[in-house]
């Protein structure tokens, strides 16, 4: 964990990055301005933002999947590429359809979760019975981010009090979904690893800054966790071609990409209203990289900016200009605790 954070900062001494990338062309600015008028606005420390039910992400991966659609068939190289039509035709479908349902285990296990003065003993009950919830659980409290230094942990109700209600909705989650979605074949295997690993290394830095914008540590690092899950569910709608082709699925240069880039929010955050993870988490995930609404002050989402930032720094070897990271998504955080916090990380080093 150290040297996660040492590779950040270069040491004691800040170097900045040669270049913060640019924020985004706001797509879907218009979507916004039509929905801020109906929608509750959430206010707590000081911060004010929107929370937006599921009717908006569904509205908003919607339009963008329709501007998608028709910048795809001005081009000249429909034809040559019929993968792109079905791929889309795939995630145009109803968000019943496209995202898929997590185990009747997981949702059990969730629901309790939330449950005030629900007896610990009984949650662990509901998660013994999939051993696969055994395994990740144990996996977690064990990792370097909650056992560093600790024995290690062999039962379900110490995991459950080493990493709390928060860190074990996110690891059921997670689990199930890495169970439920399919591998899309050929050279997108390897995105979809790159994936599952920067969220992994997304939730440590998310819980150490969350802190610096007064959100809950536990329930940053399992916004964190997830904050991607809209890349893995497009990614899973490509397993769903390949299978029906019965062949690697053939895409143009780039237009994966473009897609992620643009639908993976909206998506994710559909994803999150589905699965019961609240609205403040499925707002995060919607917003995480700040490009429609730069503005708007939300802890969590503020959070995953920075951290998810950070995390791909780190796993670059390059270091961060935090401060103008801060400028660049107007955040309401503050700058000087969240670097006292990541220099604090390095004095462990």
């Amino acid at each position: 964990m150290s040297g996660f954070f040492s590779r950040l900062l270069g040491g004691k001494e800040q170097r900045s990055l040669a270049t913060v990338p640019p924020r985004a062309p706001r797509r879907s600015d218009e979507i916004l301005q039509a929905y801020e008028a109906s929608a509750d606005v959430s206010r707590g420390s000081g911060l004010v933002w929107l929370a937006r039910d599921a009717s908006y992400w569904t509205d908003r991966a919607s339009r963008t999947l329709h501007q998608l659609r028709e910048d795809w068939s001005a081009t000249a190289d429909t034809a040559k590429w019929p993968d792109v039509s079905s791929v889309l035709t795939q995630l145009s479908a109803p968000p019943e359809d496209l995202i898929r349902q997590l185990p009747s285990t997981a949702r059990e296990a969730m629901s309790l979760c939330e449950r005030e003065n629900f007896p610990r003993s009984e949650l662990v009950i509901r998660l013994s019975k999939d051993p696969s919830l055994v395994q990740a659980l144990l996996r977690q409290a064990n990792s370097a981010s909650y056992g560093a230094g600790l024995s290690p942990i062999l039962r379900v109700d110490a995991a459950l009090d080493r990493i709390g209600l928060a860190g074990t909705r996110a690891v059921v989650v997670s689990a199930s979904v890495d169970g439920l979605l399919s591998k899309p074949g050929g050279v997108y295997d390897g995105m979809l690893a790159n994936a599952w690993q920067h969220m992994v290394n997304t939730g440590p830095m998310a819980r150490a800054l969350a802190p610096a914008f007064g959100a809950d540590g536990e329930e940053a690092f399992a916004c964190a966790l997830l904050h991607d899950v809209g890349t893995l569910i497009i990614l899973d709608r490509l397993a769903s071609v390949r299978t029906a082709n019965r062949r690697n699925v053939a895409l143009p240069d780039g237009w994966l990409e473009l897609v992620l880039a643009e639908l993976h929010e909206p998506v994710g955050a559909v994803a999150a209203h589905r699965w019961g993870l609240g609205v403040d988490a499925a707002d995060a995930i919607g917003t995480h990289h700040r490009r429609d609404t730069p503005a708007e002050k939300h802890p969590l989402a503020e959070t995953l900016f920075v951290a998810e930032h950070l995390a791909r720094a780190a796993a670059r070897g390059e270091s961060l200009d935090l401060f103008g990271l801060w400028e660049q998504g107007e955040l309401s955080g503050d700058a000087t605790h969240a670097r006292g916090i990541l220099d604090r990380q390095l004095s462990k080093a």
